[in-house]
């Protein structure tokens, strides 16, 4: 039997006690330490979750010889630093997204994973969902036919969180909900848009509140995206349009459990058991995540097959368009 994949945790945000809510109720994985800003909250976490090291330096971590693999949970702003810190290190990544502000920051680490011989994933949990693979496996397989349309949208009352709305946080509405949605097309069509229009709106201090997204491809195929951080109530669904049949997740399409096909068939998919209280909804499917990276370490893969690098620049691409078209810029990589 194959050794437990050992973690080390960099942050610990509520994103962070989710995650490992999940490992700790995968026998296959093991936490070994955990990293935050301050020595107070790493012990606090450590003591949550039973994790014998605490430390208040990122370094510490990613210099331990019984880490495998780091997850960085911190805010964005610290993604790309901390990133090419692990892998200089010799660590793994798993990074939650977005991995970077710029398109120039995710081709930095992207390269130095490549050099060092060094797994990096960026986290974007959605690509690991059964519902995401059902996806997948319809398109490849013809049942839709020649998709020529996705739509999506993503709207949350999340304005008032500081995050979001202070520039000096990386905030902004696309590098929050809009990623989801660059990566649902991408999903479908792969490579880069052969044009993209943005129309949006902009804080005072020119931080991006909502925005409707247009993706141009080869072949006429288009995606059409809308983020909005001053709503909720709305679906955040995601529609696939092809000539012989169409995909919806009507509903929390970044991490959902059903699917509905033609002919308002539902397709359900059961997401993992997790007793311990979770702080956002379907957590659990971060089990999913979890157990993908550690069949790509089982493997020695350097790239995973749900979000390859590939993916990972071709989102960020579409990102930093959609945000010289806003006018939105950023001091972070």
């Amino acid at each position: 039997m194959a050794s437990p994949t050992r973690w080390g945790i960099l942050g610990a945000g509520k994103i962070a006690m989710d995650f490992c809510t999940c490992l700790s109720a995968l026998p296959e994985h093991q936490i070994i330490a955990v990293a935050a800003r301050s020595k107070d909250r790493a012990n606090q976490f450590a003591s949550e979750f039973d994790i014998p090291k605490a430390h208040s330096s990122y370094q510490e971590v990613m210099n331990d010889p019984d880490i495998d693999i780091v997850y960085v949970s911190t805010i964005h702003i610290n993604h790309v630093e901390l990133s090419l810190a692990a892998i200089n290190a010799g660590k793994n990544v798993l990074c939650e997204k977005p991995m970077s502000l710029t398109l120039e920051g995710c081709q930095k680490v992207l390269a130095a994973a490549k050099e060092k011989n060094i797994l990096f994933v960026e986290g974007i949990w959605s690509r690991f969902f059964p519902v995401y693979k059902f996806i997948g496996e319809q398109i490849e397989s013809g049942a839709l036919g020649d998709v020529h349309t996705v739509q999506a949208s993503f709207t949350q009352c999340i304005w008032t969180v500081d995050r979001i709305s202070k520039k000096e946080l990386g905030g902004g509405g696309l590098m929050d909900l809009g990623v989801y949605l660059a990566q649902a097309a991408e999903l479908v069509f792969k490579g880069k848009p052969k044009l993209i229009q943005t129309q949006g709106s902009l804080s005072d201090e020119g931080v991006d509140k909502c925005a409707v997204i247009t993706l141009k491809y080869p072949g006429n195929k288009f995606a059409q995206l809308y983020y909005d951080t001053e709503v909720s109530g709305g679906a955040n669904s995601l529609t696939i349009r092809g000539t012989k049949g169409n995909l919806h997740i009507p509903d929390c399409f970044w991490c959902p459990d059903r699917v509905v096909m033609e002919g308002n068939q539902v397709k359900y998919f059961q997401l993992p058991t997790i007793q311990d209280k979770l702080e956002f909804i379907n957590s659990q499917g971060f089990c999913y995540q979890i157990q993908g990276i550690r069949e790509c370490l089982l493997k020695g893969l350097k790239e995973c097959p749900e979000v390859s690098h590939e993916s990972s620049e071709t989102i960020m691409y579409i990102l930093t368009e959609v945000q010289r078209q806003l006018g939105v810029s950023y001091d972070f990589p």
